[in-house]
């Protein structure tokens, strides 16, 4: 196509060259078609680059596991908050005691997640949201929350002064 229109804007200059490594552009007109045409290309390019790579990225983005049962399942390692009720939630899911491992601070919740399973790791933590939101304020690389959210009886803070 641009050799069709190149052809057109330049034959008025009566040049018809037959070997293309001495053809030469003649005409305004013809240099500037063909860095439109450059630039038309490289647009092509960088968005096909581009969306080919956000495709790549976001199947290395999903979790590896979405569902509590899944990991009851497998058989995984799970952790908790250590002094949390979820201890009693995750033991009627049907998990072994065994399979359990509580944990103190968001240090160590990287830490066990950060060894999958071996050497006091575990494959997922199960923990109350804002344990959760504290977690990932510090680890975000790498971490992401997943549903469903069970509710429960939940948090409570009291003023001190309506105690007195």
């Amino acid at each position: 196509m641009f050799y069709k229109l190149n052809w057109f804007i330049e034959r008025k200059n009566n040049i018809f060259v037959v070997n293309s490594a001495e053809e030469k552009l003649e005409c305004f007109l013809s240099r500037i078609l063909l860095l439109v045409w450059m630039f038309v290309l490289l647009v092509l390019a960088s968005s096909y680059t581009a969306s080919f790579a956000s495709m790549l990225l976001v199947q290395q983005l999903s979790p590896t596991v979405t569902d509590i049962h899944e990991l009851q399942k497998q058989g995984a390692y799970v952790g908790f908050h250590r002094g949390s009720y979820i201890e009693g939630l995750l033991e009627d899911i049907g998990f072994e005691k065994s399979k359990i491992r509580p944990y103190d601070t968001p240090d160590d919740f990287h830490i066990a997640l950060s060894n999958e399973g071996r050497h006091g790791g575990v494959a997922a933590l199960v923990l109350e949201v804002p344990y959760i939101k504290l977690f990932l304020a510090k680890y975000c690389n790498g971490y992401t929350m997943v549903g469903p959210i069970y509710k429960s009886a939940g948090f409570a803070f009291v003023s001190s002064t309506t105690l007195c």
